[in-house]
Parts: C-alpha cells; sequence; structure tokens
C-alpha cells in the first residue's frame, strides 16, 4: 500500500518498507490537498490555484487522468463508494457534484445567501449528505436524496473553520475544528454536540481523524506541535504527544500507523499502540507537508464499477495480487468511452442503507425498518401456514390409509350368501335353494378390527386437537404483530399529523408578520409620499 504526502511535490511511499517510490510535480506553490478514493484506485489532488485533477499510480510514474474543468474551484472530496461522483466546493460559495464518466456536473446545490468560499467538502458514511465549511464558519449540510440544503452548522465558539471531516461510520457525526484550539462532535440529526473539547490546542487545530480501528477515538494536530488521542464516548484525552516540529496535518490507516505532516517537510510516523518515539522519519519534502494520506485497503470490484483506466482488476483477483506497488500493468490512459456499462446510476453498492437523507430523518420520515420488520413478520406468518397446509394433508393421507387398512363391519356384508359345500339331504347345495346364513361362518376378528378402528380415531381426534391448537397460538401471534404494526403506523401518523399542524401554525404565524410588515411599509410609504407633496 501506499503512502502519500504532498507539498510542492507528491510523493508516494511504500507503507511497508517505506522507500519512496514516485514523485509527481506539474505546478508552482503548494498544493492544497490529496485524498485517495474509497476504492483505492486513484488520487484526487486540489493544486494552489484551485485546478482539480484525477491521478493513477502507474508502473513508474504518477499519470494525470482527468482534470476538472471547473474554474474558481476551492475543495474536493471523492464520493464514499466509489469514485464515478466528486464534490466540488468553490471560492464564491458553489457546491456541486461532477460525474467523472461523462464528464458533467450531475448535481448543483443552491448557493446560501451568505456567499463565501468552501474550504472544506465531505461525504458521510451512507452518502446521504454532504457537508461543506465556508470560510465564514459556516458548515453547509446537503441532502443527497432532496438535494437542498437541510441544515446551517453555526459554532457558537468560533467563526473560523479549520478542519472538518464526516465520520467514516456514523453518518450523522461531523467533526469540526477551530483556529480557536477547539474540537467539536457535532450531530447534524438533532444539531447538538455529542461532544466538545474546549481550548485542547493553544493554537489552531491543523487536521483531525477518525481511528479506523475504534469508532470512538478521534486523532488532532495543531500548530502548538501536539498531537491528541480522544475518546469521543467518554470525552477526554486518552494521549498525547508533543513534538518539535509545527504539525500541520494528520492521517491514520488501519495498521494503527499515524503519520504527522510538518511545517519543516518532515513527516513523522508513529504506531499509536506506542507513541514514545516516531517508527520512520521521511524527509523527502523541503517544503511544508500541507497533506498526508494512506492509500485505503482495496476491495473486490464489484461488475458496477466504472473503471477511469483502460486496464480493470479482475474480480476473482485475491486482495493479496492487489497492494501496492502495483507491477503489472502496461497501460494507464484514459478511455471513459471503453467502461463498463452500469445501470443505476448514482446508486453505490450500499444505496440500499441511504434509506434518508438527514432531513428525512429529522422530519420522522425514515421508518423503513419498521416496514422490514411487518415484511419478515409476514413471511414468517406465511412460511407457518405452509407447514400447518404440509400437516392437512398428512392428516387426510392417514385417514385414507385407516379407511384401507381398517376391516369393514356392515350388515350387508353379514347378510351375504355364498354358495357352499354343505350337504342337505344327501346332495350337495349350490347355494340357490339354501336359506343357511354364512354370517355363522364369518371369522371371528371383527372384534378386533373395531378396536384398531376406534384405536385410530382417538389417535385422530388427539392429533387434530394439537393442530387446531397450534394454528390458533399462529393466528394469536399473527394478530398481535398486525395490531402492533398497525399501532405504530396510528403513531407514527398522529406525530406526522401534529408536526404538520405545528409547521402550519408557523406558517400562519409568519404570514400575519408579513402581513403586519406589509401594512407598515404602506404606511411608511403613504408617509413618504405625503412628505414629498408637502415639500
Amino acid at each position: 500500500m501506499y503512502f502519500s504526502s504532498i507539498s510542492s511535490r507528491l510523493l508516494l511511499y511504500d507503507t511497508n518498507s517505506w522507500d519512496l517510490k514516485k514523485s509527481y510535480w506539474c505546478y508552482e506553490g503548494i498544493l492544497r490537498d490529496i485524498s485517495w478514493s474509497d476504492d483505492s484506485k486513484y488520487l484526487l489532488q486540489v493544486n494552489s490555484k484551485g485546478v482539480v485533477e484525477i491521478l493513477s499510480p502507474a508502473d513508474h510514474d504518477i499519470r494525470t487522468l482527468q482534470h476538472i474543468p471547473l474554474k474558481d474551484t476551492w475543495s474536493a472530496s471523492f464520493h464514499r463508494e466509489g469514485h464515478r461522483n466528486i464534490a466540488i466546493g468553490t471560492r464564491s460559495g458553489n457546491v456541486m457534484i461532477w460525474d467523472t464518466k461523462n464528464k458533467n456536473i450531475t448535481k448543483t446545490f443552491p448557493t446560501p445567501s451568505q456567499q463565501s468560499c468552501v474550504n472544506f467538502v465531505s461525504y458521510n458514511a451512507k452518502n446521504t449528505s454532504l457537508a461543506a465549511s465556508m470560510q465564514n464558519g459556516d458548515t453547509v449540510i446537503y441532502g443527497l436524496v432532496s438535494n437542498i440544503p437541510v441544515l446551517t452548522v453555526k459554532l457558537s465558539c468560533s467563526k473560523s473553520i479549520s478542519a472538518m471531516k464526516f465520520h467514516h461510520e456514523s453518518r450523522s457525526l461531523l467533526g469540526l475544528a477551530t483556529d480557536e484550539g477547539h474540537i467539536v462532535i457535532r450531530d447534524i440529526t438533532t444539531n447538538k454536540d455529542k461532544a466538545f473539547f474546549e481550548n485542547v490546542h493553544a493554537s489552531p487545530v491543523s487536521d483531525i481523524a477518525y481511528s479506523l480501528i475504534n469508532r470512538d477515538v478521534l486523532l488532532s494536530t495543531g500548530y502548538d506541535k501536539i498531537m491528541h488521542v480522544y475518546d469521543v464516548r467518554l470525552q477526554n484525552v486518552v494521549s498525547t504527544i508533543r513534538t518539535s516540529y509545527t504539525l500541520t496535518s494528520l492521517a491514520i490507516n488501519a495498521d494503527n500507523q499515524v503519520a504527522l505532516g510538518t511545517k519543516n517537510g518532515v513527516v513523522l510516523v508513529y504506531d499509536l499502540r506506542d507513541l514514545t518515539c516516531p517508527t520512520k522519519i521521511l524527509k523527502g519534502h523541503e517544503e511544508e507537508v500541507h497533506k498526508v494520506a494512506f492509500q485505503p485497503i482495496r476491495r473486490r470490484m464489484v461488475s458496477t464499477d466504472i473503471s477511469l483506466r483502460e486496464d480493470t482488476v479482475e474480480v476473482n483477483q485475491s486482495p493479496q495480487k492487489l497492494g501496492s506497488p502495483v507491477r503489472h500493468r502496461t497501460s494507464d490512459m484514459f478511455f471513459v468511452s471503453d467502461s463498463p456499462p452500469r445501470n443505476n446510476l448514482d446508486v453505490s453498492p450500499q444505496s440500499g442503507d441511504a434509506k434518508a437523507d438527514s432531513f428525512l430523518v429529522m422530519m420522522g420520515l425514515d421508518k423503513s425498518n419498521e416496514i422490514e420488520e411487518d415484511v419478515n413478520k409476514s413471511t414468517e406468518f406465511e412460511r407457518k401456514s405452509d407447514r400447518h397446509d404440509l400437516r392437512y394433508r398428512q392428516l387426510d393421507a392417514e385417514k385414507n390409509i385407516s379407511k384401507i387398512s381398517t376391516p369393514i363391519n356392515s350388515r350387508t356384508t353379514e347378510n351375504l350368501v355364498f354358495p357352499s359345500p354343505v350337504i342337505v339331504n344327501g346332495a350337495p347345495d349350490d347355494g340357490r335353494g339354501s336359506n343357511v346364513n354364512l354370517s355363522l361362518l364369518k371369522p371371528s376378528n371383527s372384534t378386533q378390527g373395531l378396536a384398531v378402528e376406534s384405536k385410530a380415531v382417538e389417535e385422530l381426534k388427539d392429533f387434530i386437537k394439537l393442530t387446531l391448537a397450534d394454528v390458533a397460538d399462529d393466528n394469536r401471534n399473527y394478530f398481535l404483530h398486525i395490531m402492533m404494526a398497525l399501532t405504530k403506523q396510528k403513531l407514527y401518523l398522529e406525530k406526522q399529523l401534529s408536526g404538520m399542524t405545528e409547521q402550519l401554525q408557523n406558517m400562519n404565524h409568519i404570514q400575519n408578520a408579513l402581513v403586519e410588515t406589509n401594512r407598515k411599509l404602506a404606511f411608511e410609504i403613504d408617509q413618504l409620499k405625503a412628505r414629498q407633496s408637502y415639500l
């Protein structure tokens, strides 16, 4: 796997040996940002002039696959799943989604009333929301389902955001760092702080990162030459590193390796399990290291992925063969037209979990879990019904078998007369003129047949009773589930109705306020006209 760092150049190191493998330089000045796509194939780079480009680590160098031809760009971020959709923020405050396959803008979000430069953009874990931090200190949350701003996060403790990043697992947790040295973990569903670390740094916070091993662990670096490790759940600082360098950036991988970028051009690599001293010091840069990033673990490519390169990774290829550095590539050209088709555009493999964005959650419309529970209960009842049908069929078969195997004892059989070899008056009887009733000659096992039949009937009765009891229990449970589902639906509708009523009342208040304001404006206009006529 690769480790990337940027200053005036982009450097790629092999994390196994920490040898410098590749270097890329194309622009003057310090590069602004570098990040890997979630599928670990491509790099997204933003230079000092705001030009965004997609890079690929080729055999012996780094190649440019695509320039995003948008003016005034200032920040960019890959989609959480794949690399097709890229969020772009501009200096004028616009936020949009760029499609790397079709090379066009697929979404443009409404611009805030107070336009300001977009310094950071970040997708949430489920790709249902997009956060954009402005230079004026506001962070606007856009719903990717409704395509509108659903929330504006304003911090009372600061007006300047120095770092912003969504949690990689929880879709509602947003991490914010400020120039005053504060760290805030905000829940965008309730718009309340889940954790607040006040003045943990004596100078501006330069970067934050979440642990990939423990979701409650957060790290931060600052210009005060300190890195803190936090427990978000307990809301305390669990560890601190003091260095002799001004820290500018931070990254952590799944192996608990922590990389710290510095203003002196040095990169410090620590093991989170032992923070006493760095395990590696990289001195490949001569200027400030503005950003560091680890290549994520490459996952298997699904059939709907769109490749930005001519050669794609095979689905059956093992993860060991996908490790960096890549040495088996023969070409790295950018043929978008040859990309495999994608049936569901803009739908990630986890879009089934993208049930609603934060706006729907806030409005209480995210009830898909209850629907799934009802479907599962209905399916379970159908399976039980099928089992009872099978038992009834078995019951009918047993009845038929009992009828066949049980001796028949009826009056019709008893009165039957058969030819008999009995000699009457010295001549054999042919059965025509004989009055002998041969029922007296019937075998004596009729009593035994009656006992067997009565025993089978009793067993059949017991079986029917047990079956009916089971059916009754299942029906009772099924109707109880139905009543619970209806009760939940009733409570949900009542909640929605109360919410709509409250909204209507608010709208009435707003309308009354607008009418009053209109009346005052009309009165002022009349006064101005009167003054003008008087003058």
